[in-house]
């Protein structure tokens, strides 16, 4: 795993974006340019070489391709592929493409000066070459901001572009760093296979104690254990669970009604569904769906 590094305090600069829908066959064009791209599958699976690698990117995973590289569709999409895109330069002068080993070295080793700005109280771009999101996915709506920000500036590059595309990188880099204290944290294997699941089964119904019967755990103790790794009691995180996919879909071109969306989601009470995401977002679902409307589609 590759990682662009480089300090926050020399902002990216926003060069383009926008969203490529295609029903089938699509084939990324064979180039070589001077810009990082950043890409978010939204839909199918991409499946692009770089540098000589095959490389699948599948729905709610990440792809960075680096400048000066040679990269190219290797085969042609199956079915829906929908995907999010920007291009964008790094002006830090010292920015650098590492490996995993450097940046963990760089993080235990407090006396190198190359650690500062990877120390948690610093803001840096970490950027992995390829990754998933988190939970919350923050990402994907950081992105769908950016190209809704970016069509009402007629695509132009501006500070309100560039604002949006640096807050989406910075997000990127913490879910980067969240995922790693996870790992570096070991998890139980249990635990991990149960987040899984409910990452996997979220639009059915769970109750702790059936979770804690799939890892046989006591369900206090499996509560204890998700509150421990994530933060989060076991309810708690199933609804962040629901209410990332919910905002997905609003997010998403297909209108779907807000009951549908709240059932498949996993809430089978609509009423709940929209006091809860109120209260975790400050407006309705409706207001949510009207806040991000617009985006540049590409469609192949």
């Amino acid at each position: 795993m590759l990682y662009c590094t480089a300090k926050a305090s020399f902002p990216a600069e926003f060069l383009s974006c926008g969203n490529l829908v295609s029903d089938g066959g699509f084939l990324h064009q064979r180039r070589c340019i001077d810009a990082f791209v950043l890409i978010l599958v939204c839909r199918g699976t991409l499946h692009i070489n770089q540098s000589g690698r095959n490389i699948d990117v599948h729905e709610n995973e990440t792809l960075l391709l680096f400048p000066c590289q040679i990269h190219y569709g290797y085969a042609p999409s199956e079915g829906k592929l929908s995907y999010y895109w920007v291009h964008f330069h790094m002006t830090d002068p010292e920015s650098r493409i590492i490996s995993k080993k450097e940046l963990l070295n760089f993080r235990k080793d407090r006396s190198n000066p190359l650690l500062s700005p990877f120390s948690p109280s610093a803001e840096a771009f970490i950027l992995p070459e390829s990754g998933r999101l988190s939970m919350e996915k923050r990402s994907h709506l950081l992105f769908v901001q950016l190209l809704d920000i970016a069509k009402r500036e007629n695509y132009q590059s501006s500070w309100k572009t560039r604002y949006a595309l640096n807050l989406l990188l910075l997000e990127l880099s913490s879910e980067t760093l969240s995922l790693d204290r996870i790992l570096e944290d070991q998890a139980p294997g249990k635990l991990l296979d149960i987040i899984e699941w409910i990452r996997s089964h979220y639009d059915q119904p769970v109750t702790v104690e059936e979770l804690a019967a799939r890892c046989h755990y006591h369900p206090t103790y499996l509560t204890s254990l998700m509150k421990k790794y994530t933060g989060y009691s076991v309810n708690t995180y199933v609804n962040h669970i629901r209410l990332s996919a919910a905002k997905n879909l609003l997010c998403q071109g297909e209108f779907l009604s807000v009951s549908a969306i709240a059932h498949t989601c996993g809430f089978p009470d609509e009423k709940y569904f929209m006091r809860l995401f109120k209260k975790q977002e400050g407006m309705t679902p409706g207001q949510y769906r009207q806040a991000f409307r617009q985006k540049s589609i590409n469609a192949r």
